[in-house]
């Protein structure tokens, strides 16, 4: 395994029919707003059944219990099975899943339907990033546009739940989460039945088997031995530990970011718009992505903009207007559309089509430790020290850690080498 190269695959748009390209950013786009939506519908939900903090950071943490054990399992189906079977597997089970909330109103079926309902959200979205790497070779110019429409869905998608939840109430909220379910299933249905790179690769075709024997759906330890290996690539090591940063601040904002908004008197049709600011800016930050890693070493790039966006939420209890609160969400957006497109192609183009599903599962799993961990200890937190107190306390540790993680850069030669402004011609 080597370095990743900003040379290295460089893909044209004609390569790629638009129809593919339309079935992979939907998937993307509806699995990432469901994520939002239920941010909104579960918290609300989990809320008004339980009324111990701890109790409910548990609950909304583990939406991401299951993706933390089975991303790399899930990756490595797409690399054996193809992204089609697995994404309409999983599409199915997501339209199901939301209707059964409302019919078991209980802490301990919302713990466990909040499971499967992450583990559809993170399967989607790694699905996305997957076939970029299978069909599209993973070309920062298809990265981009997937980080790019996946912010439609976020920018009209919360709030649109959380007027729903204002108008209809929980149950018409949890059927909207289904409908939106479909959308997912619609995209994976568009997608070509085999895998088929572009013959100028000269990279072998993933097509997946005609027949499906059950030891191919078990886990192996193998696909787990291999993906961590890839930490031995220390730019790959460097981008999943700052990703993980990223999470910290992504998971407070969807979870006691609404549980605290809505304790201090704002509506769920304005937390919708609060997520909508986000992903609105997002895009923005998106589109000046290039501009600034062609100006910006990108290590510092990618670690300055994932520490905004993390202290863009903890500051939260700060802002006692709804404008500063606007004003701030949008700051995390604008950060998090600068990093995204940055560490999936980075994590793709490091290996070959083969390894792409373990290497995004790698990045998934990372993520969802840090996804898991936030919501459970700032719910502990908020236990003792107040929930107001949490935001800081989170925020303070996030600063800690990337600094850490900035001087491992500094004192690293391999990290420094690499660490520089590629060719204006090299980007796309």
């Amino acid at each position: 395994m080597t370095e990743p190269d900003a040379q290295t695959e460089s893909v044209s748009s004609d390569d790629v029919p638009w129809r593919l390209q339309i079935a992979v950013y939907g998937i993307g786009m509806f699995s990432t707003s469901m994520f939002y939506m239920s941010a909104i519908v579960v918290g609300f939900w989990v809320e008004s059944i339980e009324t111990s903090a701890a109790l409910i950071g548990l609950v909304l943490g583990a939406r991401h219990f299951l993706p933390l054990f089975l991303s790399i399992h899930g990756g490595a189906l797409m690399d054996r099975l193809g992204g089609r079977r697995v994404m309409v597997c999983f599409a199915i089970v997501g339209i199901v899943t939301p209707l059964l909330f409302p019919v078991m109103p209980w802490i301990w079926a919302a713990l466990v339907l909040q499971m499967i309902a992450g583990l559809v959200d993170a399967m989607g979205w790694l699905g996305a990033q997957v076939l970029i790497g299978q069909h599209m070779r993973g070309g920062t110019l298809y990265t981009g546009r997937l980080s790019y429409t996946c912010r439609f869905g976020h920018l009209f998608a919360p709030p649109l739940i959380g007027w729903v939840w204002d108008i209809g109430g929980p149950y018409w909220a949890f059927f909207g989460l289904c409908v939106w379910g479909v959308g997912v299933l619609g995209c994976a249905l568009m997608l070509p039945p085999k895998h088929q790179e572009p013959a100028e690769t000269g990279e072998p075709a993933a097509t997946g088997r005609p027949g499906l024997a059950i030891r191919d759906l078990l886990p192996r330890p193998s696909d787990y031995i291999e993906s961590f290996r890839m930490l031995a690539v220390p730019a790959i090591a460097l981008v999943v530990m700052a990703s993980m940063l990223s999470h910290v601040g992504a998971s407070v904002h969807s979870s006691f970011y609404v549980v605290y908004l809505k304790q201090t008197g704002v509506s769920a049709e304005q937390i919708g718009w609060l997520l909508s600011a986000s992903s609105f800016a997002a895009i923005f930050g998106a589109l000046a992505a290039n501009w600034a890693s062609q100006r910006i070493r990108p290590y510092w790039l990618m670690m300055g903009a994932i520490l905004a966006s993390v202290l863009a939420v903890a500051v939260t209890p700060w802002l006692g207007f709804l404008a500063l609160l606007f004003v701030a969400s949008a700051l995390r957006g604008a950060s998090n559309g600068i990093t995204q497109p940055m560490v999936i192609s980075t994590v793709l183009r490091a290996v070959g089509t083969e390894m792409r599903g373990k290497a995004a599962g790698l990045r998934g799993t990372a993520n969802r430790i840090a996804s898991i961990v936030s919501p459970i200890v700032m719910g502990a937190i908020a236990q003792f020290a107040g929930i107001v107190n949490s935001f800081y306390i989170v925020g303070a540790i996030a600063t800690v850690l990337m600094g850490a993680l900035a001087l491992h850069v500094l004192r690293s030669p391999v990290l420094r080498a690499s660490n520089v402004i590629s060719d204006k011609s090299d980007r796309r």
